[in-house]
């Protein structure tokens, strides 16, 4: 019997196999015959696409067609439209959306801290004291919106500052800017003893805050027990992000404790050892009062840092001349050195 034997032929190279001697194109072209009509027209779609979106975006680079065109936009002359309302409408509809807000925190949570809308209910994450109501009190004596401003007043008016919902410790800079300078903005508009009486009651409790070894002040205050709770560091925006308010109360009270107590801090920072010249970094070592840690940003933590060294150069009718210079410092080093030009559009800047 013959048996049946299975012969193998390597490649050498005298004499390659087929599929060695295929180039690319060739490996291609075969496996291009062996697809399907549709599979081929799919993959003819794919590639004509990218093609086309390629083309488009170097036209698009390199000769800007759509820049060279500008856009506008017809105005609507729709007497229905917003645009066409006179600045009197305006202020009316404006009011009245106040007035929307108001009557709905004044029905479900009124001397409550928040409204919460969805649930109609409210909660008092802020101490307790009614802080949406006392921050409305300058808005709602601009609208001329006596009742609902006096009904405010009254309420303000009995509340203890000196004792917090359940043990709550009050963030500093949020009661500062908040409560403080609402009722200050609010007092200087009505001249009503008992709102400037209040803003100092809110100062004095939140004073221990600034008993620290450098005076920079401690993050949060137990207005309860009158001290405040120690911490190893605070952002820049909440240690220099009150003297404004201090400043305006030492200006009624006619105490010049409260302003010297919280300009010390901006000296102290002035004079502090920094990265860059005007720029600061966002953390600040309570105990030392050197700023080594944490980034640069005129964003959250940092900006109203910034943004109050020129209110205030403005609000001491431009004579206070460290704020004009700082200011200009942080200014400058911020086009330097964090302002780019976008590649694509040279009037883009991020």
């Amino acid at each position: 019997m013959h048996s049946e034997s299975t012969v193998e032929f390597a490649p050498t190279d005298e004499q390659p196999l087929l599929a060695k001697r295929q180039s690319w194109k060739g490996r291609m072209r075969s496996k291009w015959y062996r697809m399907d009509r549709l599979s081929r027209v799919l993959f003819s779609l794919v590639i004509l696409t990218l093609g086309a979106a390629t083309v488009s975006r170097i036209l698009i680079e390199v000769f800007s067609p759509f820049d060279s065109r500008p856009i506008t936009i017809p105005p609507r002359v729709d007497e229905d439209n917003d645009t066409a309302r006179t600045d009197d409408e305006r202020r009316q509809a404006v009011r009245a959306a106040m007035q929307h807000a108001w009557q709905g925190y004044r029905q479900y949570a009124f001397g409550k801290d928040e409204l919460q809308p969805v649930s109609n209910s409210s909660n008092n994450k802020w101490g307790g004291w009614g802080v949406t109501l006392i921050d409305a009190l300058d808005t709602l004596h601009m609208m001329e919106l006596h009742a609902e401003f006096k009904e405010g007043v009254r309420h303000v008016a009995n509340l203890d500052f000196t004792q917090a919902k359940n043990g709550y410790k009050t963030p500093f800079f949020e009661m500062v800017i908040r409560s403080l300078g609402g009722l200050l903005s609010a007092y200087e508009m009505s001249l009503d003893q008992r709102l400037l009486k209040k803003a100092k009651e809110v100062g004095d409790v939140l004073m221990p805050a600034f008993d620290t070894p450098t005076g920079i002040p401690y993050p949060r205050v137990n207005v309860s027990a009158g001290k405040a709770i120690p911490s190893d560091r605070v952002c820049i925006a909440e240690a220099g992000t009150v003297q404004l308010e201090y400043w305006k109360l030492s200006e009624l009270t006619g105490i010049p404790d409260y302003h010297e107590t919280a300009q010390r801090v901006v000296d102290l920072l002035d004079q502090a050892d920094k990265p860059y010249k005007g720029l600061y970094p966002i953390w600040i070592d309570i105990a030392s009062g050197k700023m080594d840690s944490g980034s640069i940003t005129f964003g959250g933590m940092g900006d109203s840092w910034y943004e109050y060294m020129l209110k205030q150069y403005i609000y001491s009718r431009y004579e206070h001349d460290q704020y004009r210079r700082m200011y200009e410092e942080s200014i400058d080093s911020m086009k330097q050195l964090m302002v780019r030009r976008s590649i694509y559009d040279p009037e883009m800047y991020y």
